[in-house]
């Protein structure tokens, strides 16, 4: 879901297509697993009849809500989230019902930086800071995977267009 062809200019070519790791959804599928053990519980000590037997149906519901609101929307907006680095731009697209995006060109760059924490360091991610000569500043692109290659490779185009 990065950046469709009818997208490039012509010359341009895709460098390098990216989403934020999959570090990104440890919240979301840890509040599912929390759910579906809410879901075992009530399923466990909900009675099979009598006045209390909609608490079965109750804990279906609630356990499908946890799912789509904190499990299905958080999935869905981090595939819906990509950063294409071409040969001319770093293009930057997020949304899934409403799109948004920012391109910027590989001649405005000014400096690409990363920051590591320790869980960073252990799955093999970091953010990205990429400092461009405009209005907007700092776009800072959080969980790359393998955010050493990267930087490495955009500091690379970067010097490659300004060697032009």
């Amino acid at each position: 879901m990065g950046l469709p062809a009818d997208q490039l200019s012509p010359g341009e070519t895709v460098i390098l297509e990216m989403h934020e790791h999959w570090k990104h959804l440890l919240g979301a599928i840890l509040i599912c697993l929390a759910a579906l053990v809410g879901l075992a519980v009530v399923l466990a000590i909900g009675p099979d009849d009598g006045f209390f037997a909609w608490l079965d149906t109750l804990g279906w519901v609630a356990f499908a809500g946890v799912v789509l609101v904190f499990g299905v929307w958080p999935a869905l907006a981090w595939w819906n989230r990509s950063y294409t680095l071409t040969s001319e731009r770093l293009a930057t697209r997020t949304g899934i019902l409403r799109r948004s995006g920012r391109d910027i060109p590989l001649n405005r760059i000014n400096d690409v930086a990363f920051d590591q924490g320790i869980l960073d360091r252990i799955v093999g991610c970091g953010t990205l800071r990429v400092s461009a000569a405009s209005e907007e500043g700092t776009v800072v692109l959080k969980d790359i995977p393998q955010v050493h290659q990267v930087s490495l490779r955009m500091n690379e185009l970067v010097r490659q267009i300004g060697d032009r």
